[in-house]
C-alpha cells in the first residue's frame, strides 16, 4: 500500500556497454528491484523518487532510458491535476462529510405518552436540539436540567446522541386520580337536591336516609361515622351507590340571523427545507383571510438515517362566512337539533337516565328559544373526607 502511495516506475534502458550499466545501477543508492539485462536492453522497478538519479547515470554511461509502466497513486493526482471540477468536488464531499458529521440529522422520541412527538420536538428545539444544531455546540446534561425545569408534565429526561442522532427518552409525570384513599375516613354525601328511588348498594359505612326519603344537596348518605354495636363508635371510609332522582332545567336558543362559514378552496404550498432554512418552492404570496392550516413533512433518507433535508408540504383551506336567515319552522328545528345533541353528549354513557321532559318555547323578534325541564335519575353520592377536629 506504502509503496502506491509514493509510486513505483519500471524502466527500460539501452546502453553500450549493458554489463556495466547494470552494475553501476546495483553500485547506486538507488533501490532498484527485478533488474535484468537481456538482449542488451536492461529493465528494472524503482520508487519514482529513486528514477532521477538512475537517469543521470544512464545519461553519463550514453543509454537512453524509458518508463514503460507508472504506478501509484502519485501518478493518479498528477493525472487529474488541471482538473478542476474533480478537486473541487473531491473538497466539497470531504466538506460536507464533515460537516454532516457534527450536525443532528435525525431526533428519536420514546416513552412520551401524553405529550406529541411534535410537542417535544418543540421543547428540544427551544433548548438548542433540532435537525440541523451543530453537535459539538449542545451541552446535553444542561438541556436535560432545563426541560425538566421548565415543563410541569415531564418528571425526567435522558438525552444522548448515537453519531449525528440524538435520542430522547421521556417520562411523564403521572396525574394522581381525583379520589380520596380508602385509608382515609370520608362520608357519601348527596350532590344533588334529589329523592332517594334506589339504594343500590352499601359497602362500607352506614346509610342515613332511607329509599323515598329526600335530601338537600350536601346531605350525607352514608356516613363513616360508625356506631360498632357496643357503645363504641369508628370512623370508617363510607362506599356505596345511591340513585337519586331529581330535576334539572337547561335553555337552548336559536338566532334567525346565523353566520355559516363553508370552505372555497384548497391551496398547497411547498417548502425545500435545508438544515433547518425553509426555501419557498413556489412564486406568490399567502394573503389568505380565512383558511384552514395543515402541514406534512418528508425527509430524505440515507441508509435509513433522516436526513435534514427534505420537502414540507402546507396545505391551506380557504373558507367564507356568509350570513342565513331561518324561517321560524326552520330554527325550532335547529333547536331540536341541539337539544338532541345536549342528551347524547350530557346523559349518554354517564348513566343517566332520562324519566320525563318538558319543553317550554317562546319565540321573539330575534328568535326562538326552549326552556327544557329534565327529570333525571343516577347515583347522586360523592365521597368527602372527614375532617379531625
Amino acid at each position: 500500500m506504502f509503496n502506491n502511495i509514493r509510486g513505483v516506475i519500471t524502466f527500460e534502458a539501452v546502453a553500450p556497454e549493458p554489463e556495466e550499466f547494470l552494475n553501476c545501477i546495483r553500485q547506486s543508492p538507488a533501490a532498484v528491484t527485478d533488474l535484468k539485462c537481456r538482449g542488451g536492453r536492461v529493465t528494472g522497478k524503482l520508487y519514482r523518487t529513486d528514477f532521477p538519479s538512475v537517469k543521470d547515470l544512464a545519461e553519463k554511461m550514453g543509454a537512453q532510458i524509458s518508463i514503460s509502466k507508472a504506478r501509484g497513486g502519485v501518478f493518479t493526482i498528477r493525472r487529474y491535476k488541471h482538473r478542476y471540477g474533480i478537486i473541487a468536488g473531491a473538497v466539497l464531499a470531504a466538506a460536507m462529510v464533515f460537516y454532516l458529521s457534527n450536525i443532528v440529522l435525525a431526533v428519536e422520541i420514546y416513552g412520551n405518552e401524553t405529550l406529541t412527538d411534535k410537542q417535544i420536538e418543540s421543547i428540544l428545539s427551544d433548548n438548542g436540539i433540532r435537525i440541523g444544531a451543530f453537535l459539538p455546540g449542545i451541552d446535553l446534561r444542561d438541556a436535560e436540567r432545563r426541560v425538566v425545569s421548565s415543563v410541569d408534565k415531564i418528571a425526567w429526561i435522558g438525552i444522548r446522541s448515537s453519531g449525528c442522532i440524538v435520542q430522547a427518552e421521556i417520562s411523564e409525570i403521572e396525574e394522581p386520580p381525583e379520589m380520596i384513599p380508602t385509608s382515609v375516613p370520608c362520608n357519601v354525601i348527596s350532590a344533588k337536591d334529589a329523592q332517594i328511588v334506589e339504594i343500590r348498594s352499601v359497602r362500607a359505612g352506614m346509610l342515613v336516609p332511607m329509599l323515598g326519603d329526600g335530601v338537600r344537596k350536601g346531605d350525607i348518605l352514608i356516613s363513616g361515622t360508625v356506631e360498632d354495636g357496643k357503645g363504641g363508635v369508628y370512623l370508617a371510609h363510607s362506599i356505596g351507590e345511591i340513585i337519586g332522582r331529581y330535576d334539572e332545567r337547561v335553555t337552548f336558543e336559536q338566532s334567525y340571523n346565523d353566520e355559516f362559514s363553508h370552505f372555497t378552496d384548497k391551496i398547497t404550498r411547498k417548502y425545500l427545507e435545508f438544515f433547518g432554512l425553509k426555501v419557498p418552492l413556489y412564486i406568490g404570496r399567502n394573503n389568505f383571510e380565512q383558511f384552514e392550516y395543515d402541514e406534512d413533512m418528508t425527509y430524505l433518507q440515507l441508509l435509513n438515517i433522516k436526513l435534514p433535508i427534505g420537502i414540507m408540504r402546507s396545505e391551506y383551506r380557504l373558507y367564507e362566512t356568509e350570513s342565513i336567515e331561518y324561517s321560524p319552522e326552520k330554527a325550532k328545528q335547529l333547536l331540536e337539533e341541539k337539544i338532541r345533541m345536549y342528551e347524547i353528549n350530557f346523559f349518554e354513557g354517564e348513566d343517566i337516565t332520562i324519566i320525563n321532559k318538558e319543553v317550554q318555547v317562546s319565540e321573539n323578534e330575534d328568535g326562538v328559544s326552549a326552556s327544557v325541564k329534565y327529570t333525571l335519575e343516577s347515583d347522586i353520592g360523592i365521597t368527602k373526607e372527614i375532617m379531625a377536629k
